[in-house]
């Protein structure tokens, strides 16, 4: 059998030291607390952000994402009612040459 890699014997080694203490402490309810209030900052921040460079794309009269985002909705909802009426007008077309024909 191959002898394990030098790095890979300094993690085990590291591990079996650090790594059920380290577990203890991630299960820990102070730990999740920490977690939860680290993500909400980080959140915050992403919003904070996200507001800001939509207010300066603004400034200079630039489309944000959601701005492209509500467009393209009203584009697709646009080419629906549009594929309804060709839809309306070929059955229309149709039942009015059949009508001739007969």
């Amino acid at each position: 059998m191959e002898e394990q890699p030098q790095w890979r014997r300094m993690f085990d080694a590291w591990n079996a030291q650090v790594g059920t203490r380290l577990e203890q402490v991630v299960r820990t309810e102070a730990f999740a607390d920490q977690a939860a209030f680290i993500a909400g900052l980080n959140r915050r921040r992403a919003e904070a952000t996200e507001a800001f460079s939509r207010r300066v794309l603004h400034l200079w009269n630039l489309p944000t994402a959601s701005d492209v985002a509500i467009l393209k909705r009203r584009i697709e909802a646009l080419d629906r009612q549009l594929l309804k009426v060709t839809k309306t007008l070929e059955e229309v077309r149709d039942a009015t040459n059949l009508k001739r024909h007969a």
